[in-house]
């Protein structure tokens, strides 16, 4: 088994293991891509894949918007409500949050082992679910950051 493929085997009966569908799927890909000599195309993936699934990801939270599920009033109604205001200051650090996660993915990609371990531990043994790598990121830069400060 060439050299890149053991990880990504691992990670992907990891993401088995742990019931990961979206972890299983990219790491099924990425080998079957080995195998087909696909490679080519990695650099295109790299540079825009995390574009791409953001655009999937909005996509998915405003369908409520165009159904008509959701509309302006109730957005209003629900900004003036205290539950509301800390909302969306919660959105707003999210949105912080993962631009230092992007960051941090683009300037130092090794670290998507640790955070994908992480992840894996806290769904397999804590009761957590599976989210994106960009959040778990950002708070990593946070936590890098306090780190680094003091050692």
């Amino acid at each position: 088994m060439p050299t890149g493929q053991l990880p990504l085997f691992f990670i992907f009966l990891l993401g088995m293991a742990s019931r990961n569908n979206i972890l299983t799927a990219a790491a099924g890909i990425l080998l079957v891509m080995q195998v087909m000599a696909l490679e080519r195309f990695y650099s295109l993936l790299e540079n825009r894949a995390i574009d791409l699934g953001l655009l999937f990801l909005t996509l998915a939270i405003l369908v409520p918007f165009a159904t008509g599920k959701i509309t302006l009033r109730h957005i209003v109604l629900f900004l003036c409500s205290p539950a509301g205001l800390i909302t969306a200051v919660g959105g707003a650090l999210a949105a912080l949050l993962n631009a230092r996660g992007v960051l941090l993915l683009t300037r130092e990609p090794h670290v998507i082992g640790a955070i994908i371990l992480g992840a894996l531990i806290s769904i397999t043994f804590l009761g957590g679910i599976p989210v994106g790598p960009v959040m778990a990121a950002g708070i990593a830069s946070v936590l890098l950051q306090v780190f680094r400060s003091f050692f």
